[in-house]
């Protein structure tokens, strides 16, 4: 089974990794620092908490990659590279980082107990829905502590 973030439990596993993180914590692979990681993060799932419903539907290289990442693989791939308006590489400052990573809990706690579904489009899987968003969300934040070792 796919872990979720829509699980009370896998938000309290990701809240206690991230708690783990220091301004000095450095990563295993890519270049974004720690700041920049949490920045990214906030950003991203941010934008997922308050996308609109998906109109369009899927285009077929979309279901390939929908069906690829969500059936067949069970991480996100090292250096996957997402949509420019995310990369905060040197965008952030480090002295930012305890409010970026207070930001971080706050953003990831709000995946339980929402009032709506989330049913956005992502720019490569296309329309999603509310449960295939809470395994997305989980396995990139996931990426993204192991990236910073937690």
């Amino acid at each position: 089974m796919n872990k979720t973030i829509l699980n009370p439990i896998a938000v309290e596993e990701v809240i206690e990794r991230a708690k783990r993180l220091n301004p000095q914590t450095t990563p295993h692979w890519g270049k974004m620092t720690v700041s920049e990681m949490l920045s990214h993060c906030n950003m991203a799932h941010q934008s997922i908490l308050k996308a609109p419903m998906a109109t369009a539907g899927p285009t077929l290289r979309q279901r390939v990659f929908k069906f690829w990442f969500f059936h067949l693989r069970k991480e996100f791939p090292k250096l996957a590279r997402g949509p420019k308006r995310f990369d905060m590489k040197g965008k952030v400052d480090e002295k930012v980082f305890e409010e970026e990573k207070s930001k971080f809990i706050h953003i990831v706690a709000k995946f339980t107990n929402r009032e709506t579904q989330m049913a956005g489009s992502h720019p490569v899987f296309g329309p999603l829905n509310h449960q295939y968003w809470g395994v997305f969300v989980w396995r990139h934040l996931d990426h993204h502590l192991r990236q910073f070792g937690v």
